[in-house]
């Protein structure tokens, strides 16, 4: 598993200055106040006020420092690039909030932070990254309150198997089911820089939702909001368009192809 972890870890160093550059990130709008978490996130989270947050797999740090200026009273966020962290505590110190941000490199499926957190988050194209769930729904629990809410909203499993070919079809292009071995992920454009195809592609493992329920559940969480949304969070699938927020992507209308889930969220509490 090393291994892997480490491929992932120079792929996500390798793209944090693309995504820093970008438009689809756009961070200086986020610098002049844009915040970038979508209204069902934000939503799901409230009220922020008086509560810290924990923000797993955190990139560099733009939705983190968004529920802090939302009223968190402290927000941590992790991810395992060396150079998404430094990218996110520039940032923090670029609008004089390193006060009540801390970022720290870590593996989301290994850490312990010797802290309870009033909400634990996770969003969009994170899980996938992952080599093992019952680890990270066990640092999940370890790190939520007893009073606490986590909520996840990521791609869909079913939208992470499709694509579209040139005559404009849907095909399963990857696997649904986990397979123990990963998906190598070369020669896949940057989601967020189609035009780039990065040096290192990583490796992605399939969840169902069943995989990710089960493991929140074995972890001693109780899930008790679950939704399905047909719109995604990126460019998914060729030809999404963005509203006008720019948080979720949808399908122009009159697209003729078939109906399919692209998000999902739930929320889950430690079990009674």
């Amino acid at each position: 598993m090393t291994d892997f972890v480490d491929a992932n870890r120079r792929h996500w160093d390798e793209v944090t200055g693309l995504h820093r550059d970008s438009a689809f990130y756009d961070v200086e709008a986020f610098l002049a106040g844009r915040c970038t978490v979508g209204p069902i996130e934000r939503d799901a989270l409230a009220p922020l006020l008086r509560k810290n947050l924990l923000h797993l797999q955190c990139h560099f740090g733009l939705d983190t420092l968004s529920l802090l200026r939302l009223g968190a009273t402290r927000v941590t966020g992790v991810d395992l690039s060396p150079k998404a962290i430094a990218e996110a505590k520039a940032l923090a110190e670029k609008l004089r909030l390193s006060a009540w941000a801390d970022f720290v490199e870590g593996d989301v499926t290994a850490i312990d932070l010797h802290q309870r957190f009033d909400r634990v988050f996770t969003s969009h194209g994170a899980i996938n990254w992952l080599p093992d769930l019952a680890d990270w729904g066990r640092v999940i629990a370890r790190h939520l309150a007893p009073d606490g809410l986590f909520f996840m909203m990521e791609a869909h499993p079913v939208g992470l198997t499709l694509d579209i070919d040139e005559a404009g079809r849907l095909w399963q292009r990857f696997p649904y089911f986990h397979q123990e071995e990963p998906v190598v992920l070369q020669g896949v454009p940057d989601y967020a820089e189609p035009d780039y195809v990065p040096k290192e592609g990583g490796v992605g493992w399939a969840w169902t939702i069943a995989d990710i329920m089960g493991a929140l559940e074995a972890a001693g969480l109780q899930v008790f909001e679950f939704r399905e949304y047909p719109f995604a969070a990126w460019e998914a699938l060729p030809g999404l368009k963005p509203d006008a927020g720019r948080y979720y992507w949808h399908r122009p209308e009159g697209d003729p192809s078939p109906d399919t889930p692209l998000l999902f969220s739930l929320k889950a509490r430690h079990a009674a």
